[in-house]
């Protein structure tokens, strides 16, 4: 799902690219004593990966992917030099509501934006969701890849040594243990360790986090949090985190 992302073109985006929730009428309940008023519903996404279609108010659209886990930790990948994470939390009759951070590469330097997400789950699979910061607008659409999310993962197919080798990147080599830990390094000389949660294994979603140490660039030294996925055809990792200052993406295989 994620592999699409090799070919794209690196650009920026000054924008929040997030999930955003279009309001739904409720039901009201009756005015009458003698009613019983209607009872709240929950939906929730399923945690997985979703395809997503943004919308600016300037009426541009651009194509991204999204990862969400089961602790409500979403990851939103336009391109290498556009990451956004944030955090959602759902409510009775779908609403959502979170907020995120964008990363972008703009003027030969790193820059964030952050925001609010509002809005409402239309199924377990679909949302429409509205970011919002200051100066800003989208409305993002989510389409669940139910295939591709309920793949499910583990620690033991996670397991080994992946190298990412993609035009305009550094090309970077990392090793996932059995246990989770997490080990590697690049070109320019930067050294990772950390570790891989899996919240669910039956969602092809998982945490990661990681320390990056020794960069040339101090900018990239730092503590990483983000969310990846798993494609078991091309044996292929795929994440994405963030520390204060930028966003970093790793996409290798074995």
């Amino acid at each position: 799902m994620l592999n699409w992302i090799r070919t794209t073109a690196l650009k920026s985006s000054p924008f929040l690219i997030g999930f955003s929730l279009a309001a739904c009428g409720g039901g009201g309940g009756s005015s009458s004593s003698t009613s019983t008023p209607p009872a709240e519903t929950s939906v929730e996404l399923t945690p997985g990966g979703y395809a997503t279609n943004i919308a600016f108010s300037d009426g541009s659209t651009v194509e991204a992917v999204t990862l969400l886990s089961p602790t409500g930790g979403f990851v939103v990948l336009v391109d290498f030099e556009d990451i956004t994470l944030g955090t959602l939390q759902f409510g009775s009759n779908g609403s959502i509501s979170g907020s995120g951070t964008d990363f972008y590469f703009e003027g030969g330097s790193w820059q964030t934006q952050s925001g609010t997400l509002s809005g409402e789950a239309l199924s377990a699979s679909r949302a429409s969701i509205k970011a919002t910061a200051p100066g800003y607008e989208s409305t993002s659409t989510l389409v669940r890849d139910d295939q591709y999310s309920d793949l499910g993962v583990t620690l033991a197919e996670l397991g080994g040594t992946y190298t990412m080798d993609v035009t305009g990147v550094f090309r970077t080599s990392v090793t996932i243990s059995a246990d989770g830990t997490i080990t590697g390094s690049d070109e320019t000389g930067c050294v990772f360790n950390g570790n891989v949660v899996i919240p669910d294994t039956q969602y092809n979603v998982y945490e990661v986090s990681y320390t990056a140490a020794n960069c040339p660039d101090s900018q990239r030294n730092g503590q990483y949090s983000g969310l990846g996925a798993y494609d078991p055809g091309l044996a292929e990792v795929q994440f994405a985190g963030a520390n204060d200052e930028l966003a970093a993406f790793f996409i290798g295989q074995k």
